[in-house]
């Protein structure tokens, strides 16, 4: 069983891994090895895990850095990472170690807030790190039968991670980017661990990029945590760049505080398979969701995002918007559940998820859910899966469009809707134009980073 290979190596290798790591990762390991040991990885008979087999997924024997050895590059003079005028905090992960910035590039951010490793988090500010790791990541929601495998195989094995810490009433205006970049000489796996605290009345925008780069096999497990205080706003924007032998499972956790604003929002450009679980939980009264994403998939690509928002509070709001184009024999499945628990009066929901196959060979999944225990909500869900308007596309070739382009221009501007929401403007018109050199054929892989390209 796949589970248990990881367990053992962390047995034999316990001391080194929390000789690398720190005393508040490391009090959470036991737990989760217990955990893990009892239910396993979960795979298909699980419900929120029946379109993605994770124990399948990690079967095989990944090469595992438990000592944190240093980088063999130095990312910030590898790879260049850059939205055409868009200056960013830009910050380096290499498999799953965080690379310091070199003082000379670094983009001065407002008094008060922190971006650092988790390593360094332990030594200066041991405190944010005791009250917020792990506590969202460990909620049990009760919607699954215990706690997520591949958050607690996570749990057991993150090494370090990147922590952003924005002070109350800060309001930073620099978007804050967080490279990930896959680049190993063996099958490898990556433990990654991001944590996002904003206090109250906070506002900070986080740019994760997710790249590949070399030909060996690479499976990544990421944990995300953002916590939003009273007022506080959070936006996150992910990109997803890798390749067919590149296998991501991440899970993002979220809870916002009365009259907070979280945003998430990804776009899949390549990938090989690609899981993201999202738990969004809004805990204090005018709490607002909104969760996208994009998706463009063919070959034997496999996308699964699964997202339950629970409204715990009244006078909440929540939107979820997921739009897939997939070709080839690419799989794309969503599963998307909204909770109202008692009391959450006045609570506002709406969940949408569209796909467009561009061959007949291509398979969407689509599982919209509502559970509701209150009597005074406004909660739709919808779901469609269709083909390519033939009327539309013999509309425009009838006007002299080349059939290519027509496709073309049709599969943008289906996903174009998820594009328009994204706040900032120079990241969306890049955004777009990464869409269309995809749907041309012009970024079917990736070498090292081409945000810059």
């Amino acid at each position: 069983m796949s589970h248990t290979q990881y367990i053992d190596l962390y047995r034999q290798h316990r001391a080194d891994l929390e000789q690398a790591s720190t005393p508040c990762l490391n009090a959470r390991r036991e737990e989760a090895a217990r955990l893990l040991a009892a239910q396993g990885l979960p795979g298909t008979r699980c419900e929120r895990y029946k379109y993605t087999d994770a124990a399948e997924a990690f079967a095989p024997d990944f090469a595992l850095d438990i000592k944190g050895l240093s980088a063999r590059v130095n990312p910030y003079d590898t790879y260049k990472c850059a939205v055409p005028n868009l200056s960013t905090a830009l910050f380096f992960v290499l498999n799953d170690t965080p690379c310091t910035a070199p003082p000379a590039s670094r983009v001065a951010l407002p008094e008060g807030c922190v971006v650092c490793s988790l390593r360094e988090a332990a030594e200066q500010y041991p405190h944010l790190l005791e009250a917020y790791y792990g506590r969202a990541a460990g909620h049990d929601s009760g919607f699954s039968t215990g706690h997520d495998g591949v958050t607690l195989l996570n749990t057991l094995l993150a090494r370090d991670g990147m922590m952003v810490y924005v002070p109350r009433g800060v309001k930073v205006t620099t978007p804050i980017q967080i490279v990930s970049v896959a680049d190993a000489a063996v099958d490898c796996m990556g433990v990654r661990r991001l944590l996002v605290i904003a206090d109250d009345e906070a506002e900070v925008t986080l740019l994760c990029c997710e790249h590949a780069a070399g030909k060996a096999r690479f499976a990544a497990t990421q944990v995300t945590e953002a916590y939003a205080g009273r007022g506080a706003s959070i936006h996150l924007y992910g990109i997803e760049e890798t390749g067919e032998r590149y296998t991501r499972f991440h899970n993002l956790y979220t809870e916002q505080q009365a009259d907070s604003h979280v945003t998430a929002t990804t776009v899949t450009l390549t990938c090989g398979t690609s899981r993201c679980r999202i738990d969004a939980r809004l805990l204090g009264p005018g709490a607002n969701v909104s969760l996208q994403g994009a998706v463009i998939a063919d070959a034997q690509q496999h996308v699964d995002c699964n997202a339950l928002v629970e409204h715990m509070a009244p006078d909440c709001q929540s939107n979820m918007l997921y739009k897939y184009v997939l070709a080839g024999h690419s799989l794309g499945a969503f599963a998307g559940k909204v909770y109202v628990a008692p009391g959450a009066q006045r609570t506002a929901a709406q969940q949408t998820h569209a796909n467009l196959c561009a061959d007949a060979t291509a398979r969407a999944l689509s599982q919209p859910m509502l559970e509701i225990y209150a009597d005074d909500v406004k909660c739709n869900h919808g779901s469609t899966i269709g083909k390519m308007d033939e009327a539309a596309l013999l509309y425009m070739r009838q006007r002299g469009i080349p059939e290519a382009e027509a496709r073309l221009l049709l599969q943008h501007a289906f996903v174009n809707e998820v594009l328009e929401r994204v706040h900032i403007p120079h990241l969306r018109e890049r955004l777009q134009h990464l869409v269309e050199m995809r749907f041309r054929g012009e970024l079917s892989s990736c070498r090292g980073c081409r945000l810059c390209k």
